[in-house]
């Protein structure tokens, strides 16, 4: 979903009745802006904590303490269309990106798509993707795309009792054709990775992986050879390999789950009622209301074109509100998408008079003098760049843009990185993990450091992607991983990444 946006369409997608206001609704995991009324998003707000509380007991997860720069942000808008006008696709309920400069959430309470007693099209595709960030913060090594797929569309399909229970397991009822049929990938090709061929094959990563995690969630011994299976994956064998030592006969593994399909009768995981959770709610200040729209955006990704017209309008507010923190950092990060770095440093300070403590402020002071270091070398100050990004890793220490940040100063300025700024890199991907960037800025110094194994679990993240890029490189340089071979892995990913660098290198 990494795509840029016309201002036309930025400004499609946002539009709402002027008498609408915004409020934040602050979590446990989340930060949730939306013009719902503050009933209705407190009611929101406890189901997304319900779902995440029951995932994390099924899974067996840890729920560590979160700061504001690792909460998930969800933008709540108006309508679907909304949504579907800032993805840039037809037909799409929500959607998530994960960044090392906050993850965020694209979702609508309106919906033309499916919908039933308990399940609605928005909270099919939000479970979704918020399974993914759980994955993620939680996995160690690399996992086969139907797991990932399949495993997701398990939890997605929750299902919320009015008195807090949820129950997983419910079929992807969106997907009915393709998990009752026999079409698209097989259970061979699922386990071996194989790649799509046309749109059944992608389809049937998520309907068919739905069964075969169902399959070997409900069936005796079923979770002892998925676990024999991914052993097999982390430990190097190649996907067929691991699944032919882990489940025999894949053909009677095929028919075994082809007749399970056929039963329609599939069990459910039922978590006894979540405790009502902790919900904070409030209205937001005046300009915050207003330049809402625009932050929000620019949280999604823009172009040039997009950039101007935020900008036009964000200097506009903030001359208004001069003083208000959250105003001045956002006509910060608009200043700095249009390459003006004194007009972003000045804001920046605007917003650090109002609120000394503001982490935005902080990381866009210290990213537009860094753009200008990078410009007028001669003159650099790369310690004064360096000490904007300690002060944010002071104000939020499980943020990871501050620690992602400091590290690429080094690159930046030609320099050797430190130990120190090594390893705030690895904190911040362990904070992060979802930030493919990141990811493979951590890959890199791995590698760098000779530790070819720790970079090959990383990087498998990425091999294994059912949407990621299906490069030679990556192949290539995930085999020398494997072998152990860090310095032909590094330039071979050197050599495949030339064309693709990040200017400014924000996640």
């Amino acid at each position: 979903m990494r795509f840029l946006l016309t201002a036309a369409t930025a400004l499609m997608a946002c539009a709402a009745p002027a008498s609408a206001q915004w409020h934040q609704a602050k979590t446990r995991h989340f930060i949730i802006y939306s013009k719902q009324t503050p009933p209705d998003l407190k009611a929101y707000a406890e189901r997304l904590e319900r779902f995440d509380a029951a995932v994390r007991k099924v899974r067996a997860m840890p729920d560590p303490d979160l700061t504001d720069g690792s909460r998930l942000t969800v933008y709540v808008l108006d309508t679907q269309q909304a949504v579907e006008s800032l993805s840039g696709q037809r037909g799409v309920a929500g959607f998530y990106l994960g960044r090392a400069s906050g993850s965020v959430a694209y979702v609508s309470p309106d919906s033309s798509g499916f919908e039933n007693r308990q399940m609605k099209q928005p909270d099919l595709v939000f479970f979704h993707e918020y399974l993914h960030h759980l994955m993620l913060s939680e996995q160690k090594g690399p996992i086969p795309s139907w797991i990932v797929e399949g495993g997701a569309e398990f939890f997605g399909t929750a299902v919320i009792e009015k008195d807090g229970s949820v129950s997983f397991g419910a079929p992807p009822y969106g997907r009915g054709s393709t998990v009752l049929a026999d079409i698209g990938f097989d259970a061979r090709q699922l386990l071996s990775q194989a790649r799509p061929q046309d749109g059944l094959d992608q389809l049937s990563l998520y309907s068919k992986g739905w069964l075969l995690s169902h399959y070997l969630t409900f069936t005796p011994g079923g979770q002892q050879k998925l676990a024999t299976y991914m052993r097999g994956i982390v430990g190097g064998k190649a996907p067929l390999v691991a699944a032919q030592d882990a489940f025999g006969d894949l053909g009677a593994l095929d028919r075994s789950i082809d007749r399970y399909a056929a039963n329609r009768k599939f069990s459910a995981i039922r978590v006894e009622p979540i405790p009502t959770p902790a919900v904070a709610i409030r209205a937001l200040r005046p300009g915050e209301d207003e330049i809402m729209q625009y932050r929000l955006r620019s949280d999604r990704g823009i172009d040039a074109q997009s950039a101007r017209t935020i900008v036009s309008a964000a200097r506009k507010i903030g001359a208004r509100f001069p003083g208000d923190p959250f105003v001045q950092s956002s006509l910060a990060e608009a200043e700095y998408d249009v390459d003006n770095y004194p007009g972003a440093i000045a804001a920046a300070d605007r917003a650090l008079a109002a609120d000394p403590k503001n982490v935005q402020g902080m990381i866009y002071k210290g990213m537009a003098l860094a753009e200008i270091a990078r410009r007028e070398p001669a003159k650099a100050d790369w310690a004064g760049v360096r000490g904007w990004f300690i002060k944010a890793n002071r104000a939020d220490l499980e943020n990871a843009e501050p620690l992602y940040l400091y590290y690429q100063t080094f690159a930046w300025a030609g320099q050797h990185p430190t130990a120190a700024a090594i390893k705030g890199l690895h904190y911040a991907q362990a904070l992060a993990p979802q930030d493919d960037g990141l990811r493979l800025a951590a890959v890199r110094q791995h590698l760098a450091d000779n530790n070819s194994a720790e970079a090959s679990n990383l990087f498998g993240t990425i091999v294994f992607d059912a949407h990621g890029r299906k490069m030679p490189a990556i192949t290539k340089a995930y085999d020398e991983m494997k072998a152990g071979k860090s310095k032909e892995a590094l330039a071979t990913l050197d050599e495949g990444d030339k064309k693709n660098k990040n200017k400014k290198g924000r996640g």
